[in-house]
């Protein structure tokens, strides 16, 4: 891919991917020509990703260790609970901490209920 139309200046832009299914097949490791990639469009943009699995799975798919946070501007994890930026972790959140405790039984037995009645073509 050609990134000539990009200069430098463009660093105040921010390109989020997916790790799951857009940057690796699922819990699988990056392809090492889109990493290759990666790398020179980060001389252009500033890039992040956002996973659903904690750092040291992400760290697994994209890299080793802090290698992650060392390859990327932006690091979600957790669903975006857990944020890193600039190599920084900037915060930590859990749902039950925003919720409290009374609130998130309430929340998940209301999933659970809702589920419980879905008609789905077969049921396991």
């Amino acid at each position: 891919m050609d990134l000539n139309g990009f200069d430098g200046q463009k660093r105040n832009i921010l390109c989020l991917f997916d790790v799951d299914g857009t940057l690796t097949p699922a819990r699988e490791k990056i392809d090492p020509q889109l990493d290759a990639f990666l790398k020179i469009l980060r001389r252009k943009v500033k890039i992040g990703v956002v996973g659903g699995s904690d750092y040291n799975k992400i760290a697994e798919q994209l890299g080793e260790g802090d290698e992650v946070i060392h390859k990327f501007d932006y690091v979600f994890a957790e669903n975006g609970t857990v944020q890193y930026k600039d190599r920084k972790l900037l915060s930590k959140q859990a749902i039950q901490n925003q919720l409290g405790e009374e609130l998130l039984q309430d929340l998940i037995n209301f999933c659970l209920s809702y589920m419980a009645v879905l008609k789905l073509p077969k049921k396991r």
